[in-house]
């Protein structure tokens, strides 16, 4: 995050502007621009700013009609503040109501203007002269040798922030940078690497040990203390689940202890370690809750670029599994006639099985796999190593802070990006003229970045868009250990991964529900009542949709410039759904009894005993950004239907991740959110079609090296020669294929006549 007090040590001091053509830094005598800067002791954010090869300090002449810096042997008191853009603002001590600011066409002279609200033109960096050596080289290095102060030495067309799902970078003649917060965690999903299993009370994913160790943690607003000892200790908010909750109105529904998950900050973001179950949106959920034109373009063609994107895979369907499924469906149709479940394997995305011999499965995916393609190149004979696309720059360990706008435009324009660096320093990197940034950082921080670009006026109006409602669904579980009746029946049927769509309640356009169920497999849900993984485990899962919630909300604190996060539950499930639940698990409890011979441990759930995991828990937070939901009564929207931020409030910036989603589904969004982002990248980059005319040959080289093309028509002269040749013989019968070219067949034929 942003540096909130300079050290002691020499600086060179700059204002943020992208209109100079040279980096104009604040200087004594039109050379030297090196200064030394010192706290005052017991002062905050206050110094003194002496030149490094001069007695002089910097001070302030007063003028008639305006204040200027200049320098003079007294010491004079300056006060720097950080500003949430990462630069800071700083006027003389005890005159908060001016600041230094830059005239770009009278370098001459800097003098002191009003305060404005967005610091137009009042931002100034300041590095240091002395820069950390260079660590030594790594295998990040080695492939993402890109520094965030290298990548400033270039205009991009498309800034991206993120590496996530929702960062999916494609190639491209346009020239495209992509920002990653910090560096290489795994060089793919971590479940194709080893990892500790077996772990009594191991959690429910094997990656999960991975994800809990690597994640951060968002700075959630907790239950005052007064609520928080009426929890009496419980666990996670269980006060505020109880019929009459005990807490106070500001505190209910609150996180009483935080949140049960956070944000990967590594290249591939969770795609790392998570985001595997890859079920689509329903059908009526997309009706009534997503724009028209994405339904419809999501059900007719990006939903099925990102399943083959993602390596969709279902197991194969043994006699006894198909068996097994068809019980299921019967009885649970049984127990709750109207919930229209029907069972099927669990949509994951994964290669587990090579579909030829001698290759190897793909894997589980993540973004990881595709951004490494681009890092790592190719060799080529003759030609040496090239970038597998060399407009597409990565840069590692650039976190960054905020967007550089064009506060003179009305609405403002996104000119660039705010990046801090390892060693602290902010460094702006700038768009070409009509470039675009797409925010991908996830739905907290891409919010913050958008928050912290500007002033309260800016921040305000960002919120009267419905934005910063950060949304997570409720998800119910229940689990228990079983044993088979013939203990070798275990090996016999393997894991078992399904899941269903229901219906929440008997009406036939109501709520949607997703159910999951994990017999005998290391569950990808989260499973805190399941014991040792050696045994036989049953776990149901059922995600409940949610709207966005108008109460929950991010802050952008006024000293460390993080995000604090206001999120509480939407509404809790009624009694009628509680009970679909209860009995479409014990109905399946009662299926796998008959058909596997299996014993359970654990008494079935009831409505009480069904289990409310905590807030954060499959993260799936989401809705700080939202695009328009049909459904709501709230018809204003941060963006547009091709997920650019309505020009309400700023031109050039987009949003792909969590953020956009106007709703809170009933599934895993994972999947959505690649096709939406598979769908912007057609939006922000026009793919180049050739129609290849009369005469004309297209040749398109995808080697990512030079090659030499030679075309010619002799192979066409030559058949067209032999028929002119053969086909009038008179010795010869007409041969059937004169008048097209010969197949293969004919051609052996033309040998053996001819």
């Amino acid at each position: 995050m942003a540096e909130t007090r300079l050290l002691d040590d020499l600086y060179f001091i700059r204002p943020l502007l992208k209109k100079l053509e040279q980096p104009y830094y604040l200087n004594f005598d039109g050379t030297n621009s090196q200064w030394n800067i010192a706290p005052v002791k017991d002062k905050s954010n206050t110094y003194t700013i002496k030149h490094s090869n001069h007695k002089s300090a910097l001070a302030l002449a007063e003028g008639d009609q305006k204040a200027y810096l200049s320098v003079q042997n007294d010491e004079v008191q300056w006060e720097i503040k950080p500003s949430s853009t990462g630069y800071f603002s700083f006027t003389v001590a005890g005159k908060e109501n001016i600041a230094v600011e830059v005239d770009v066409d009278n370098k001459d002279k800097v003098p002191l203007g009003a305060k404005q609200p967005n610091d137009t033109n009042q931002l100034w960096m300041f590095e240091k002269v002395d820069k950390l050596p260079s660590p030594p080289g790594t295998f990040t290095t080695e492939f993402f040798p890109l520094t965030a102060r290298k990548a400033a030495e270039e205009d991009y067309d498309i800034i991206v922030v993120g590496s996530g799902v929702g960062g999916l970078v494609r190639t491209t003649q346009k020239k495209v940078l992509l920002l990653e917060r910090e560096g290489l965690t795994f060089h793919s999903h971590c479940l194709n690497t080893a990892r500790p299993v077996d772990l009594v009370k191991d959690r429910g994913q094997h990656n999960d040990f991975f994800f809990h160790r690597f994640w951060g943690k968002f700075d959630i607003v907790k239950c005052c203390d007064k609520c928080a000892d009426r929890c009496g200790g419980k666990n996670f908010d269980w006060c505020c689940n109880e019929s009459s909750p005990k807490c106070c109105d500001e505190c209910c529904n609150k996180p009483a202890t935080g949140w049960n998950g956070g944000p990967m900050y590594n290249l591939g973001g969770r795609s790392a370690a998570w985001g595997l179950f890859i079920p689509r949106i329903h059908d009526r959920t997309l009706e009534k809750h997503f724009p028209k034109v994405i339904k419809d373009e999501l059900l007719a063609t990006y939903y099925s670029k990102a399943e083959r994107l993602m390596n969709l895979s279902l197991p194969r369907t043994e006699k006894m599994h198909r068996h097994v499924i068809d019980r299921l469906n019967a009885d649970g149709l049984a127990a709750v006639p109207n919930s229209r479940v029907q069972w099927n394997w669990a949509r994951i995305a994964s290669e587990f099985q090579p579909e030829n011999n001698y290759n190897f499965a793909q894997g589980a995916y993540s973004s990881i796999d595709k951004i490494l393609e681009i890092a790592l190149g190719k060799e080529n004979e003759g030609v040496g190593r090239t970038k597998a696309d060399p407009n597409v720059q990565i840069a590692l360990n650039s976190e960054v802070q905020s967007l550089i706008m064009d506060w003179s435009k009305t609405p403002p324009i996104a000119i660039g990006v705010n990046v801090r660096t390892l060693e602290g320093d902010c460094v702006p990197i700038y768009l070409k003229d009509g470039g675009n940034v797409v925010l991908s950082a996830g739905s907290v921080d891409s919010a913050a970045i958008l928050l912290r670009s500007g002033g309260d006026d800016w921040r305000k109006k960002i919120q009267d868009h419905r934005a910063l409602q950060v949304t997570d669904h409720d998800i119910y579980i229940y689990g228990s250990s079983f044993r088979y009746t013939k203990p070798m029946d275990r090996e016999l049927y393997g894991p078992m991964k399904l899941q269903s769509y229901l219906n929440m309640n008997d009406e036939p356009t109501g709520p949607v529900g997703l159910a999951n169920m994990s017999i005998d497999s290391s569950s990808f849900l989260p499973r805190g009542v399941a014991e040792d993984s050696k045994i036989p485990n049953f776990i149901m899962a059922f995600i409940r949709e949610c709207k966005l919630h108008n109460k929950n909300t991010i802050e952008i604190d006024s000293t460390t410039f993080k995000p604090q996060v206001t999120i509480r539950r939407g509404e809790r499930a009624t009694e009628k759904e509680l009970d679909i639940m209860v009995k479409l698990t014990c109905s399946a409890m009662d299926t796998i009894k008959r058909a596997l011979g299996a014993t359970f441990v654990k008494d079935p759930p009831t409505s009480e005993t069904l289990y409310l995991a905590p807030l954060g828990v499959v993260a799936h937070e989401l809705g700080t950004l939202p695009m328009k939901d049909p459904g709501s009564e709230d018809s204003r929207a941060c963006l547009d239907d091709d997920l650019k931020i309505v020009g309400d409030i700023c031109n050039g910036v987009y949003v792909c991740d969590l953020a956009c989603f106007p709703f809170s589904p009933e599934v895993n969004p994972t999947l959505t959110l690649a096709a939406l982002a598979i769908r912007l990248s057609r939006t922000l980059v026009d793919r180049t079609r050739v129609t290849a005319s009369s005469g004309k040959v297209c040749v398109v080289n995808h080697s990512g090296a030079t090659v030499r093309i030679r075309v010619s028509n002799l192979a066409q002269k030559e058949i067209q020669a032999w028929r002119c040749d053969h086909a009038t013989c008179p010795c010869t019968p007409p041969a059937p294929w004169v008048y097209g070219l010969p197949t293969a067949e004919q051609r052996r034929y033309k040998y053996e006549q001819f």
